[in-house]
């Protein structure tokens, strides 16, 4: 949320499809007169919420939806390493001391054989030596034999069903006025997701994600003295969950 307001490509949830910004409000109605006549309505509530069709199931987005929140700053990438005298015995492989430094025990790692993804192993290093890195299942799935080529990088993980609690974050809807090429959208300043994850893939289409957001209020606490929206404390008071921002004139 300390970016609310002044969020960059950088915080891009990628390509999407489609996108929808629902704001709802209910009233309640005073009548009066014989027979009765609505004489006055009164705004009692208002909600406001974000949905996307979204084409890129990156780690960001998918822990959105997941609800685990966002990670300060993305995972760096490893890239992968071509292993060619892997141990008999199937446990681990060797590598060299450079190599052996980008990981650490704990890691889980994706490992398959060159040109057969198919055969997958996902598992996790128990022992990091000089240059031999042990893993906790083994390698016979997808090894046969002691000079297959492998390939071994970090599996940059998400969590399924690990959220406890919730996690917050701002949002920002934006597109291109068509006449004058200016930008025009939304800014939330507190959102959550409300949604599932829902993935689609299939053998003719490239893959999709539906998105939920739901937007807040933030507290007072969260825009005054040290909070994470205090950049905010002018607006915020007079837009309480977000604001529309259109073009110029």
């Amino acid at each position: 949320m300390t970016s609310a307001g002044r969020l960059t490509q950088a915080n891009s949830v990628g390509l999407v499809d489609e996108a929808a910004v629902e704001v709802t409000q209910n009233s309640v109605d005073l009548k009066g007169l014989f027979p009765q006549l609505i004489v006055d309505t009164a705004i009692v509530d208002q909600e406001a919420k974000v949905t996307a069709s979204l084409r890129e199931s990156s780690r960001r987005n998918l822990k959105i939806m997941l609800g685990e929140g966002l990670d300060a700053a993305p995972p760096a990438d490893v890239s992968s390493l071509v292993v060619t005298d892997v141990i008999v015995d199937g446990t681990g492989f060797d590598v060299t001391a450079a190599e052996g430094a980008l990981f650490t025990v704990g890691d889980i790692v994706v490992i398959y054989p060159d040109g057969r993804p198919q055969d997958v192993v996902i598992d996790q290093i128990t022992v990091i030596s000089t240059d031999t890195i042990t893993v906790e299942n083994g390698l016979a799935v997808a090894v046969s034999g002691t000079t297959e080529t492998v390939h071994i990088y970090k599996a940059n993980q998400v969590a399924i069903g690990g959220a406890s609690n919730t996690k917050y974050f701002a949002a920002t809807v934006v597109q291109v006025e068509n006449s004058t090429g200016r930008p025009v959208g939304f800014d939330f300043w507190k959102a959550a997701s409300s949604g599932s994850m829902n993935y689609a893939t299939n053998a003719t289409d490239f893959g999709s994600l539906d998105m939920e957001l739901k937007v807040l209020a933030p507290a007072i606490g969260e825009y005054g003295a040290g909070g994470d929206l205090e950049h905010l404390d002018a607006i915020i008071p007079t837009h309480p969950s977000g604001m529309f921002f259109g073009g110029g004139d």
